[in-house]
């Protein structure tokens, strides 16, 4: 329904090609002028209702005031996307003030949140489009942008964030600890610095529904634009938010601890990976140091799950030696001919009696040494074919 095979090796039936066809035709020709219509109209609003709001003197009136105008414009600019948002738990949303986490997808995430609650945000100082929705937001109430690349920035951050975790008439901020937008497969690593400033942390779970659009923004392959436009050119955006019980930090746990604590229960609500593994990986190459902490961890895996041991690799000489060796054959007809026929007249000697008796005595024997434990029975197959049993007997 989103895109045709263009496989050459796979025949694609005459309906299926007419089927997608219509579905581009809605799609693009229906579906797209209405969506950007109300794009327009949310991202208007927005920018009048900030403009007017941010210069009304009253604490109180221009906070209530901007919770309504953020509602209002966040839900008008999810349906710009078809957006099907499932909230689950709301008991457990953050009201005032603390810190709100969330595992990252895509830039949409803060619209999807920002339809059932209003949070100051915090992150990268962008560019363009973004970067004036972002001044836009700034106008009417308190948010935190840095540029990551400035060491400077990064003391500033930290002691703006601290100040507003303190004050609880601010709103709560809602940070992204990835730092980057992950596949909507996994949790990547958490970064320490809001779980060294807050105690107290409340979790925020998304999981999105691939089957009518796909929410992960690859910020390498397209801009902010391409992909605002191939979301209002899918069907649909589905997406559900689970709120989980606020998490406070124990007396003997680190920081970074508290976040892998906090990573894992997000993982684990909305069904996604927990991985260790930094998402900024995919901007630069792996550290050996990462290489080495991963072989090392499965090397400990293998061994409590395996039978694996520590042997050492054998020399080359052992090796050598091995390979020049020449193995018997698997099965040789003549040879086991002649051992089944002296097999059968063994068993009919004297001799084999005496043994049979002897073999029975050992075992008697073996079984009074080891008392109550079973011992293995040898099975004596017989080489020669047996007659079949008559029906009867079956």
């Amino acid at each position: 329904m989103l895109d045709i095979n263009k496989s050459a090796y796979l025949t694609v039936s005459w309906k299926l090609n007419l089927l997608w066809l219509l579905g581009v035709i809605v799609r693009y020709v229906i579906l797209f002028p209405i969506r950007l219509t109300l794009f327009c109209i949310s991202m208007s609003l927005m920018f009048c209702a900030t403009s007017v709001i941010g210069l009304i003197p009253n604490h109180k009136l221009r906070k209530f005031l901007n919770r309504t105008a953020m509602l209002m414009c966040f839900r008008i600019f999810s349906r710009a996307f078809s957006s099907i948002i499932r909230y689950h738990e709301p008991e457990n949303m953050a009201k005032g003030g603390g810190i709100c986490v969330a595992n990252h997808t895509s830039p949409i995430d803060v619209m999807i949140l920002s339809c059932d609650n209003v949070y100051a945000m915090i992150g990268q100082r962008q560019g363009g489009m973004l970067g004036l929705l972002q001044k836009t937001l700034s106008r009417a109430e308190h948010h935190i942008w840095f540029e990551r690349s400035e060491a400077k920035d990064r003391k500033q951050v930290s002691t703006a964030l601290q100040d507003h975790v303190n004050d609880p008439k601010k709103l709560p901020i809602l940070i992204f600890p990835e730092g980057t937008c992950i596949n909507n497969t996994s949790v990547m690593l958490f970064k320490k610095g809001s779980f060294e400033i807050a105690s107290k942390i409340y979790p925020i779970a998304l999981k999105y529904d691939n089957r009518l659009g796909d929410a992960f923004w690859n910020s390498h392959d397209i801009g902010y634009m391409g992909y605002l436009l191939s979301m209002m050119t899918s069907w649909a955006l589905i997406c559900d938010v689970w709120y989980l019980p606020p998490m406070i930090r124990e007396e003997d746990e680190t920081a970074i601890e508290f976040a892998r604590r906090v990573k894992r229960s997000i993982a684990k609500k909305g069904g996604l990976i927990d991985l260790e593994w930094d998402g900024n990986l995919k901007r630069s190459a792996v550290p050996e140091r990462m290489k080495e902490e991963q072989k090392s961890m499965f090397f400990n895996y293998l061994a409590r799950n395996t039978s694996i041991c520590a042997c050492t690799t054998p020399s080359p000489e052992k090796l050598k030696k091995l390979m020049e060796t020449k193995l018997p054959e698997a099965f040789d007809e003549e040879e086991n001919e002649g051992d089944e026929h002296d097999h059968h007249q063994h068993n009919h000697s004297p001799s084999s009696n005496h043994s049979e008796s002897s073999n029975i005595s050992l075992d008697s024997e073996i079984e009074e040494k080891l008392g109550d434990q079973p011992t293995r029975q040898r099975r004596k197959i017989p080489l020669k074919n047996q007659p079949l049993k008559s029906k009867e007997n079956l």
